[in-house]
């Protein structure tokens, strides 16, 4: 009996560090939907959960679609890095798709989202299912922070056929999953970024040593590339074409 408790409590402590923070998820999507000034909202499904995505069509005749990725416990239209590329590659020729990835509450460290890869490789997985279904093509995915460390290990662990991976200060935990990622790869970070993306600069370097066209580039800027939305937009554009 008292093996069976013990059990039911790992059972429990574990499903706790698994499941996302769905009623902050909600209050971002109310707070993102009413304010929404560009794009539209596309609601998709994963797990039986619905989760929010903003489409953002390019003003040109193209396929091309850059899934964009937001960092720790943020959203689609996050003002800092995300809401900037969303729209301003919408402008230079390519549909964005930026989605909502699991959250956690407040409180919880950045350690405790590697619990949540999992059911982001499947939000991933039904955002470029949604893309293939309009007759677009998932050309790349576009990260930030932790975002990036989703992406990595999405890319590392599904069968996919993104072409382009664009990792925005990308820290430390995102190292293991760089290995087998094959595809032209841009590793961009800030002069005054976080300790964990400075930290592991020469580790992801080292990582990447297989992949060919991984590049690195050090820019003037912090972790949130904050006044330097247009290096930010130039640097990621000039790259992706």
């Amino acid at each position: 009996m008292k093996i069976l408790s013990i059990l039911l409590l790992v059972s429990n402590f574990s499903f706790a560090q698994t499941t996302p923070d769905y009623a902050k998820e909600g209050r971002w999507a109310t707070q993102v939907e009413d304010g929404l000034m560009d794009g539209e909202v596309v609601w998709l499904n994963a797990n039986g959960h619905k989760f929010m995505s903003l489409y953002t069509p390019s003003e040109t005749k193209t396929k091309r679609t850059a899934l964009i990725i937001h960092g720790l416990g943020a959203h689609p239209d996050w003002a800092q890095v995300i809401r900037p590329l969303r729209v301003a590659l919408s402008e230079k020729g390519w549909h964005t798709l930026s989605i909502q990835m699991p959250v956690l509450a407040n409180d919880k460290k950045i350690t405790e989202y590697l619990f949540l890869l999992t059911q982001a490789d499947k939000r991933i997985k039904v955002a470029i299912n949604y893309l293939q279904q309009q007759s677009l093509d998932a050309d790349a995915i576009v990260s930030h922070s932790l975002g990036s460390v989703m992406s990595a290990h999405y890319l590392d662990n599904q069968q996919h056929s993104l072409k382009y991976f664009v990792a925005i200060g990308m820290p430390d935990l995102a190292v293991k999953y760089l290995a087998n990622i094959r595809i032209p790869m841009l590793d961009l970070y800030g002069t005054d970024d976080i300790k964990p993306v400075l930290d592991s600069v020469n580790e992801r370097l080292q990582a990447s040593s297989n992949n060919k066209n991984y590049i690195q580039k050090k820019v003037n800027a912090d972790h949130f590339f904050n006044d330097k939305d247009e290096l930010l937009i130039n640097e990621v554009s000039t790259w992706l074409k």
